[in-house]
């Protein structure tokens, strides 16, 4: 499952294309986000982050074909738009909870609401309770996305979206996925002040993208079995 996730994004050539249109996605996103930083803070900033959106929706509408189980598209249609939407909905939806856990804690442990006498207890509960949410809504997000994609935002937010999360083939895709994604934002983050190596981040971003997507995708198939 693994080698064959690994594999995915340059097994054949409509592969590579569709890896290579992630990256040209990725590689415009950056370029209309170099241009917003250099015009800040002027008004006119504005106009190349509003178009961000355009490749940010397509590199999702790739992924979530990836997702599906169908593939890369062969063009943007109106079907990869609504499936980037399903797609960027149940990650809001998934992420907002632990986004909103962590700046909660973030203020309480920060404003000193918390008494001095207690405080060094309940800022350590607070902040395993914040990465238990966080772990746990990031171990679901996965099969939400494939049930959202492939059948409608309400279906990816609902209880049955997450039937076959428990199976074995689940967690070790959710593993290795995990560590493709995290790898592969770690790598841009510290490179994205210098232009080759984050060129050469942007291409490994698309790839493990990729292989993530493809490694859920078949990490899910397998545990449907729980679904009878």
């Amino acid at each position: 499952m693994f080698l064959e996730a690994l594999r995915y994004p340059v097994a054949d050539r409509s592969r590579l294309d569709g890896t290579a249109k992630c990256l040209l996605a990725l590689l415009l996103a950056a370029a209309l986000l170099r241009a917003a930083a250099r015009l800040w803070p002027d008004w006119a900033a504005l106009a190349p982050l509003a178009l961000v959106i355009i490749p940010v929706f397509g590199f999702l509408g790739f992924i979530s074909g990836v997702l599906s189980g169908e593939g890369f598209p062969h063009l943007p249609t109106g079907e990869t738009v609504r499936r980037a939407a399903r797609l960027f909905g149940v990650a809001v939806g998934y992420l907002f909870v632990p986004a909103l856990t962590i700046v909660a804690v973030g203020y309480v442990t920060g404003s000193g609401a918390i008494p001095a006498v207690i405080g060094g207890i309940t800022t350590a509960t607070l902040a395993t309770v914040a990465l238990l949410i966080t772990v746990v809504c990031a171990y679901l997000l996965p099969a939400a996305a494939v049930r959202g994609v492939e059948d409608g935002l309400r279906a990816g937010l609902q209880r049955e979206a997450l039937r076959g999360t428990a199976s074995s083939a689940y967690f070790l895709s959710w593993v290795g996925a995990t560590v493709l994604v995290v790898l592969s934002w770690s790598v841009l983050a510290t490179t994205a002040t210098r232009s080759l190596a984050a060129l050469a981040a942007l291409v490994w971003f698309a790839y493990a993208h990729v292989a993530a997507a493809a490694l859920v995708a078949e990490g899910v198939e397998r545990g449907r079995y729980w679904e009878r």
